[in-house]
């Protein structure tokens, strides 16, 4: 209803008895050396009524009434006339307050950072280890571990673990700028600087866990992942000034004290909540992984994730999509998204291992708050996805299979085809190959050779499946009845078609393989099926 006054005598001068700065002959009335502001305040996160403040002529003060009274503070070794640039309230002590001080408009480029935990009634300096001409602008105490304070300079962020009594620099990336401000906000590193702009180090649950004899370790470390939230993001290509976004899923890191040889095998083994693996990734991709310039990472299914293994710390994302859709060489499809369905909210589980040693670390995958659907909903829309891109692989493998067996059969031919007694054989399978040309261009346009390809001739039903594919992904809903409508119906259609490969493989290629047995001709081979992944 009404302000009331509660900073009385916070400053070191009294306003109203302060003049003019310069001389007598030119007044200097710009501002610039104007002082007596409060420059910093805060309430206290752990007691009502407990108020900071810092001045910028160099004075602390404290009050423990919500400012009726207040109480000067001002660190005895504080040099006069310091600007109390920032102040932060320990996160664990009600009595704790850190002060960032600079003095840098008196000719004075030191750093000045002071910590108290008992209301300002006794001070510790805590500013060994910062370079001395980078003056303190900023000071931040971590939520999550005690005696983890960040540090803004003219020169960039430092970070110390021991509560101030040892600072590093935590530059990294970061251009060497003038550090303004810093924030902790849900384990990221917000830093404000003067003239790039703002700039965020995502996760700090490395620094959380993070140990003298971690570091000094001469086995590999992971450390426990943060939560992940499952969300659905996308990007733009090739867009100027544009800043970069974090990694969308969970996010790993780990220490390899030394490279690994060549020949050691490592991997990141996922599993779901049941305890069964998910995905396995290595240091190498796939090997029949392709990156498809126009596609963004991972839309072609397929396991261009690797791991790297340098000496020193690591991050590995596993973007919480299952395994997508099977290919074989060659395919060109129009609705090309054939990735897998992603996690459902729950408890997983991580192997990370380095050639005989290994270790594991759960983590949570979490809903996007900004949706509301149940588990129920969510399990729908995975078992749907799941289901569908399972449909998808079987058709892709068994086109492989087809193709597998028409190779031999041409190769046959070719040896063949100067023989008059094997006429009739090659006759067979000439019919052999126009059965199974009937079923493969029901299931895929086998015109295609480009991605523009499907502009000119109709897609098949194995891109009619990807299609519906793609929209199984999409969002955090279960699917619709139109969605489950279509897909009763391609797999009803593609099944009729596989059950006729199913004959061809059963009753015409044995039969073939017999006459051509009785000819004294090597049989045709048909692929193992292989197993889902």
């Amino acid at each position: 209803e009404s302000w009331e006054a509660a900073s009385p005598d916070l400053t070191r001068n009294d306003k109203s008895k302060m003049g003019p700065s310069g001389g007598p002959i030119t007044k200097d009335n710009t501002s610039v050396e104007y002082y007596g502001t409060i420059f910093a305040a805060l309430e206290s996160p752990h007691e009502p009524g407990v108020l900071w403040a810092g001045s910028d002529d160099g004075l602390v003060h404290v009050s423990r009434d919500g400012g009726t009274t207040w109480s000067n503070v001002t660190p005895p070794g504080l040099p006069e006339w310091t600007q109390i640039n920032g102040i932060d309230a320990h996160p664990f002590e009600p009595g704790g307050l850190y002060v960032a001080g600079t003095r840098y408009k008196l000719d004075d480029f030191r750093p000045y950072l002071y910590k108290t935990t008992d209301y300002g009634a006794t001070w510790t300096e805590i500013s060994g280890g910062i370079d001395p001409a980078h003056f303190t602008r900023a000071i931040r105490a971590d939520p999550d571990r005690r005696g983890l304070l960040f540090a803004g300079t003219e020169r960039g962020v430092y970070v110390t673990f021991d509560d101030g009594a040892s600072w590093q620099s935590l530059q990294l990336k970061l251009p060497v700028v003038p550090v303004t401000d810093l924030a902790v906000k849900e384990k990221d590193l917000v830093a404000a600087t003067q003239g790039r702009g703002f700039w965020i180090l995502d996760d700090l649950s490395p620094l959380h866990q993070l140990t003298p004899e971690i570091a000094a370790g001469e086995e590999p470390y992971l450390f426990a992942p943060r939560p992940a939230h499952r969300l659905r993001t996308g990007r733009s290509r090739n867009v100027e000034n544009a800043g970069k976004n974090p990694p969308t899923g969970v996010v790993f890191h780990y220490l390899l004290p030394e490279a690994p040889a060549a020949d050691v095998e490592i991997s990141f083994e996922i599993r779901d909540p049941a305890g069964e693996t998910i995905r396995t990734f290595t240091r190498k991709p796939a090997e029949d992984a392709e990156k498809d310039e126009d596609e963004d990472d991972g839309d072609e299914g397929e396991d261009l994730a690797k791991l790297e293994s340098e000496k020193g710390l690591n991050r590995f994302v596993w973007d919480l999509a299952y395994a997508g859709a099977e290919k074989f060489p060659g395919l060109v499809l129009w609705n090309s998204g054939l990735r897998g369905p992603r996690a459902v909210p729950g408890t997983y589980s991580a192997r990370f291992a380095v050639g005989d040693w290994s270790a594991e670390a759960p983590f949570e995958v979490l809903a996007d708050p900004r949706s509301s659907p149940t588990s129920e909903d969510y399990e729908a829309q995975f078992r749907f996805h799941l289901g569908v891109r399972d449909k998808l692989s079987e058709v892709h493998r068994e086109i492989g299979r087809l193709r597998e067996v028409r190779k031999q059969l041409e190769s046959l031919e070719k040896r063949l085809k100067d023989d008059p007694e094997a006429a009739g054989l090659i006759e067979t399978a000439d019919a052999l190959d126009e059965k199974m040309t009937a079923i493969e261009e029901a299931l895929y346009q086998t015109k295609n050779r480009s991605r523009q390809d499907p502009l000119n001739f109709p897609i098949r039903l194995n891109d009619k499946l990807a299609g519906l594919l793609d929209l199984a992904g999409f969002g955090d809903n279960p699917p619709t009845a139109q969605m489950v409508a279509v897909r009763d119906k391609l797999v009803a259609t593609i099944d009729a078609e596989l059950a006729k490969l199913a004959a061809v493989w059963s009753e015409d290629l044995p039969a073939f393989n017999a006459m051509a047995r009785e000819g004294g001709v090597a049989a045709v081979i048909l692929a193992a099926e292989k197993s889902p992944k």
